[in-house]
């Protein structure tokens, strides 16, 4: 009975923080959307503050639960990623909002925004051989190829779209190109992660799951617009981006609640 009662919280836990996590897109991409004439400002802001608070939650995570031991080293490696995006907002927004540089791409933003996968693919991969044992390699060779047919045609578009714009933008392309191609590899351990946590209730996993595939959307989205001078519509782009910093920090929230309190409480008890 106590065990019962304990997985109906936790599906309602879950259920109000879905419920939330909508809200909380919808209202922000709502303020942005009546403050048209200063959507520049609004959407670096948002943004800046979604990943914000995604670092402070994970800084309270790396606090709590220490940087031994397997979660603590990935969570660890998930924090200072974290924190690298959240440095690359701010560069981006400060290139925007303060110097008055629109759109300042490649900069320094990028920079920190690619240095920024390296913990983050750590933490994947070392949590896919922690929840992928078991996972029948068919499923990973068919991830594998799904990416290398993904990455082929992206980099194909790319080229026939920079074949028709001016020269001298070989680093935009090459940046563009990096983006989804480091979503597209990451996604691999992350799908193998959830094949087999997906059922958890405790885990934050298929939260940052959902978080990834946000993120490769707007990547792909924006390589496409950064190699044409950004010639396009860019709110679109913001909703997953916002999309993907805000399931970030649910999941890490998740993860705080309910897997560090609730063992910290059991503990206790």
């Amino acid at each position: 009975m106590e065990v019962r009662k304990e997985i109906q919280e936790i599906k309602r836990g879950r259920r109000n923080l879905i419920i939330f996590l909508i809200a909380m897109i919808i209202v922000a991409n709502a303020a942005i959307l009546a403050n048209s004439e200063n959507l520049v400002s609004f959407t670096d802001i948002s943004r800046i503050l979604a990943i914000g608070s995604a670092s402070v939650l994970s800084i309270i995570v790396v606090a709590r639960q220490g940087v031994t031991g397997i979660f603590g080293r990935t969570y660890f490696a998930l924090t200072l990623g974290i924190i690298l995006w959240l440095a690359a907002e701010t560069t981006w927004g400060y290139y925007e909002l303060v110097l008055q540089i629109e759109r300042p791409f490649p900069s320094l933003a990028d920079a920190l925004w690619l240095a920024g996968y390296g913990p983050v693919g750590y933490h994947l991969f070392a949590m896919s051989k922690f929840y992928g044992r078991g996972v029948r390699k068919y499923k990973i060779v068919i991830v594998v190829a799904g990416i290398a047919i993904f990455s082929t045609l992206y980099i194909q578009q790319l080229y026939s779209i920079f074949g028709i714009i001016e020269e001298g933008s070989e680093l935009g392309l090459a940046i563009s190109i990096a983006y989804p191609v480091l979503d597209a590899i990451l996604f691999m351990p992350a799908l193998v992660i959830v094949w087999n946590s997906g059922r958890g209730h405790l885990t934050s996993i298929p939260w940052i799951f959902i978080s990834w595939i946000s993120l490769g959307i707007a990547d792909t989205l924006l390589g496409f617009l950064a190699i044409q001078n950004f010639e396009g519509d860019i709110f679109i782009i913001n909703i997953f981006y916002l999309g993907a910093y805000l399931c970030m920090a649910a999941g890490i929230w998740w993860y705080n609640r309910f897997f560090i309190f609730g063992e910290k409480q059991a503990m206790d008890t």
